[in-house]
């Protein structure tokens, strides 16, 4: 029998939980771009993703349960069964308990936010989103990040760097699976409020592109403390590999601004029969992306359990 493998758990279970926030928060940036629009198609589209959005605080929710008894059962070295104890102890008295604690507060008022969230009203929504940039403060406060402490300038870039990372993977799933599944139609309102959906998610995602160039290259600046461990340290190593997953996510995500969405948005706007032809062009790219980012969080959760060379 092939025994349990609690490295691997636990790169899954981070691995639902990043993905999960990163849902979330595409929802939340969905439901804000969509508040001013009034065409059956967007409102539509809103109802849908709140749903998604609660769905995926949830799972969030039990995969941080999951992560916190995970690592309990792994620190004190007992089987899962067994990690009850150790997960009280955890709780009560380690800086990984506090920072759980806050973490699963901000969840739950993210999940009460969301709940009360409806088409044209911002704030609640804006709530959720806050909710979820909280816990993923938290994130940072147990990373290689907070060796300094909980309040410094490197764990300030580290969370700046996941909101980021979470919104641009967040918004190519929720609007690839979710949003852009559905077509507008031959209605004019319909086409303008997707076109003006589309044209938010190409501005939102270059954006969060930008800063997360930015901040991961302040992060590995360092993380590295130079180009030769990138071939000869594990942290390294998977760097490199999440950075080429990265590339080829940005030149998806490229080939969609200015080739497909340029036609898109044209077709959307005049009436134009290729506008379905274009849209599912559009929404095959993103998930094919979407596919990739996957790999990029999965990546990303080795590297958060890796230390880094300059970690002494």
């Amino acid at each position: 029998m092939i025994g349990f493998d609690m490295p691997l758990a636990q790169h899954g279970a981070t691995v639902l939980l990043n993905l999960a926030l990163a849902i979330a928060i595409g929802a939340g940036a969905t439901m804000l771009w969509t508040t001013q629009t009034t065409s059956v198609w967007a409102r539509s589209r809103v109802r849908t993703v709140r749903h998604v959005g609660l769905v995926a605080l949830a799972v969030a929710l039990s995969a941080s349960a999951g992560v916190l008894w995970l690592e309990a059962a792994a620190m004190a070295e007992v089987p899962l069964a067994q990690a009850a104890e150790a997960a009280r102890s955890m709780l009560t008295s380690t800086h990984l308990g506090l920072a759980w604690k806050i973490g699963t507060g901000a969840l739950l008022l993210g999940i009460a936010a969301m709940a009360l969230a409806t088409p044209g009203r911002r704030t609640p929504m804006l709530v959720a989103l806050a909710a979820v940039a909280g816990f993923l403060y938290t994130r940072s406060m147990v990373s290689h990040a907070s060796a300094a402490g909980d309040f410094n300038l490197q764990m300030v870039i580290d969370w700046i760097h996941l909101i980021l990372v979470c919104l641009w993977v967040g918004e190519v799933i929720v609007s690839g699976l979710v949003v852009l599944s559905s077509s507008p139609g031959a209605l004019l309102q319909d086409r303008s409020d997707c076109a003006r959906y589309v044209e938010s998610l190409s501005t939102s995602a270059t954006f969060a592109l930008a800063g997360i160039f930015a901040t991961g290259l302040f992060n590995a600046w360092l993380n590295l403390g130079g180009a030769s461990v990138l071939v000869s340290h594990p942290y390294g190593t998977t760097l490199l590999i999440k950075l080429t997953l990265v590339m080829g996510a940005v030149l998806l995500g490229g080939a969609n601004r200015f080739i497909v969405m340029p036609g898109l948005i044209a077709s959307l706007r005049s009436g134009d029969a290729a506008a379905d032809r274009a849209m599912r062009q559009f929404t095959l790219i993103l998930r094919v992306e979407a596919v990739v980012l996957v790999g990029v969080l999965f990546m990303a959760a080795i590297l958060s359990s890796t230390s880094p060379p300059t970690a002494g």
